[in-house]
């Protein structure tokens, strides 16, 4: 599926604003559900959902770029954790 550039744009700006409130979290699945809430569903449907029986994430070549972009300009390096480590990290949330 090839993203517009009009839609990446969007998303991007999304993400540059998410980045200024999202301190020093480096969680990829956080900071994603923080870019998802603002967007339309014709523009959430460019990332991954996650597996139905394991529940555990997945990343496709766009939000590899997101996150990418978001080293960039935050110097954070996001990281996709697992279900497991998201759990123990944040307390069973």
């Amino acid at each position: 599926m090839k993203i517009s550039n009009t839609d990446r744009e969007i998303i991007f700006k999304e993400v540059q604003f998410v980045s200024t409130y999202a301190e020093e979290c480096d969680d990829w699945v956080t900071v994603k559900k923080e870019v998802m809430k603002s967007l339309p569903p014709k523009l959430r449907k460019n990332f991954s959902t996650r597996d139905p029986k394991t529940k555990e994430q997945s990343l496709n070549k766009f939000e590899e770029s997101i996150i990418i972009y978001y080293k960039e300009i935050t110097g954070i390096g996001l990281v996709l954790r697992s279900l497991a480590e998201r759990r123990d990290r944040f307390n069973g949330f």
